[in-house]
């Protein structure tokens, strides 16, 4: 299935809007939130849930495909450093998922 640019925008908005009330709500108070590392791992939930739920060959050979090239981001998110935002890593990437469930359409039988 051809993905349209729209499904592209509509992915976007969902991370921004529940990877940031996500890190919002969570993150620790007087914490400085930069950056667009939470749209990113936003796109590889996406990415990586769209084969679970999708069920079609090429989406899965692809959620496969980007987990053998970016599966190793999925470290970021992890408190590991008192600088990075954990939090909006770990929130963008459920986001991403969320994103995918509800684009995608429900599986032919």
């Amino acid at each position: 299935m051809v993905r349209r640019i729209m499904d592209f925008f509509t992915v976007s908005l969902i991370v921004i809007l529940l990877g940031g009330f996500g890190t919002w709500l969570f993150a620790g108070s007087n914490t400085v939130h930069v950056g667009a590392s939470g749209l990113v791992f936003g796109y590889l939930g996406y990415l990586l849930c769209r084969g679970y739920f999708e069920r079609s060959w090429s989406a899965i050979t692809l959620s496969v495909l980007v987990v053998m090239a970016y599966g190793g981001m999925l470290w970021g998110v992890l408190p590991s450093r008192p600088y990075i935002s954990w939090q909006s890593h770990l929130f963008g990437l459920i986001s991403g998922g969320i994103a995918a469930r509800w684009l995608t359409q429900s599986p032919k039988s």
